[in-house]
């Protein structure tokens, strides 16, 4: 997910970088590691428990120069207009107000900068890679089933983000959805399967812990999520 949205950016040598929502700066590590410090990169977010762990992984990692983080409210960004060359934010205008986020990242891109963002779904099916019988197989992949997912009132979770690139007056756009397959081996399938036993019958239930205990003995099962990218420029 992260290499497909980078790829699409083209980030260049010497281009100002910011994630908004950067969490604990997954994606701005790995740009950093990628540019070898050619890059001013900067990572924002609202949650102060998250940057502590974020400047400490950096550190950890040996990247503690080349990335600045801040706190900062992804509706009011606290930086200058055109202040960077490339903006993004991953799973972050589901949170919120979904347009003045996305304004704010326009507002501090400078003219010829990239915007870029990637959003949950509520409007693609999941993928669930077990035997399941027709009925169980169509209510657990169903758009939006996943409830944990949660979307703001003036979120945006669809393919809306295309439109609302658009009306912000993005252009070049790169708009595409994509999957995120998550394994056994990562700890948050837990919390997906948890979420999917929640909204079944009890007979269901078993159905569903059958087949899934069967595909993790074969080790072919995964659940992908959807998601929606897009990519601009600002004029």
């Amino acid at each position: 997910m992260v290499r497909s949205l980078i790829d699409a950016i083209g980030v260049r040598p010497g281009e100002a970088i910011l994630e908004v929502g950067c969490g604990s700066g997954v994606l701005i590590r790995r740009l950093a590691r990628q540019t070898g410090g050619a890059n001013r990169i900067v990572g924002v977010d609202i949650s102060p428990y998250l940057l502590r762990e974020a400047t400490a992984l950096a550190k950890q990692e040996g990247l503690e120069a080349a990335l600045t983080f801040q706190e900062g409210n992804a509706e009011a960004l606290p930086f200058p207009d055109s202040s960077f060359d490339v903006t993004m934010a991953c799973t972050v205008l589901e949170e919120g107000d979904a347009d003045r986020m996305l304004a704010e990242l326009v507002r501090v891109t400078r003219p010829g900068g990239r915007v870029a963002v990637i959003v949950r779904t509520v409007d693609m099916p999941w993928w669930v890679n077990a035997s399941l019988g027709p009925a169980l197989k169509a209510k657990v992949e169903a758009p939006g089933a996943q409830k944990g997912s949660g979307v703001a009132a003036r979120g945006c979770a669809d393919a809306t983000v295309c439109r609302r690139f658009h009306a912000a007056g993005l252009t070049n756009l790169n708009v595409f959805p994509q999957f995120q397959t998550v394994t056994p081996a990562e700890p948050r399938l837990a919390g997906f399967e948890q979420q999917l036993l929640a909204m079944l019958s009890g007979e269901e239930a078993q159905e569903w812990q059958s087949a899934v205990a069967q595909a993790k003995a074969e080790g072919t099962f995964f659940i992908a999520m959807p998601l929606h990218c897009a990519v601009g420029t600002k004029p």
